[in-house]
Order: C-alpha cells, then structure tokens, then sequence
C-alpha cells in the first residue's frame, strides 16, 4: 500500500478541514465576531489543527508524530473554546454536535497515524536541492 502523496490525502487532515468549514460558519455570526477573544481563539485553534497536519506532513516520522500532538492539541483547544461559546449562548449544544461528531472520528485516527509513524521506519528520502538548477558561479 502507498503512503500519501499529499497532506490532503491524509483522513486525519479530512476530517480536520471539514471540521474547520463547519466551525468557520458559526465563528462568522455577528454575535461570535463581537466576543473578539473567542472569535480569534476558536479560529486559531482550528486553523492550527489543518496547519500542523500539513507542516509535519514533509518531515520525518517521529518529527511528523510530534505536529500531530500539537495538531491533537488543538482540538482539544477548539472543544474547550467552544464550551465556552455555548455557554455565552454564542451556540447551542445541537449546532456544535456536527462538531463533537467530527471530533470523536478525529481522536482515533489521529492515534492510528500517531502510532504508525513511531513504530513504522522513515522512507528513503530524495535529495530535492539536487533537482534545482545550479550553475557554477567563479564571480
């Protein structure tokens, strides 16, 4: 079986996005934009998670397994960012369940890809400076 090509091939990057497209919806109402501190943290917390994914996907295994925590992390961020909305009424508890439900999937596969890349050898890696066009300067 072959690896991902992409970060966007990976599940764990999938279900992040799609969990970002969901939140985005709710942090564009009037009431969340005005609660300017949440505002920022919600959208930070999951923009981080889909960033980390794809900054960690071009590193080593354990280096990757490492952005994948802080990733994880995240989401724990963003649950807890949105405890607090619904508790100043920001949302309700059956607008965020899309949320949670998307959460719970994450949990687990984050796990698996954690698992597999501390236990599985890095690939060989391909030198890319050697593709780039060098010319030999004497200046």
């Amino acid at each position: 079986m072959a690896g991902a090509q992409r970060f966007e091939d990976l599940i764990v990057w999938q279900l992040a996005d799609q969990m970002r497209v969901l939140v985005l919806k709710l942090t564009e109402r009037d009431c969340f934009e005005r609660d300017l501190k949440l505002h920022s943290q919600t959208e930070d917390a999951v923009n981080s998670m889909c960033r980390n994914i794809a900054e960690g996907f071009g590193c080593r295994h354990k280096e990757f397994a490492r952005y994948l925590v802080i990733s994880r992390r995240s989401l724990n961020e963003l649950r807890d960012a949105f405890r607090g909305a619904q508790l100043k009424r920001h949302v309700t508890p059956a607008e965020y369940e899309p949320i949670e439900r998307l959460a719970r999937r994450l949990y687990p596969a984050y796990g698996r890809l954690i698992d597999h890349l501390e236990t599985t050898p890095d690939p060989p890696r391909t030198d890319r400076t050697n593709r780039t066009n060098r010319t030999n300067r004497t200046d």
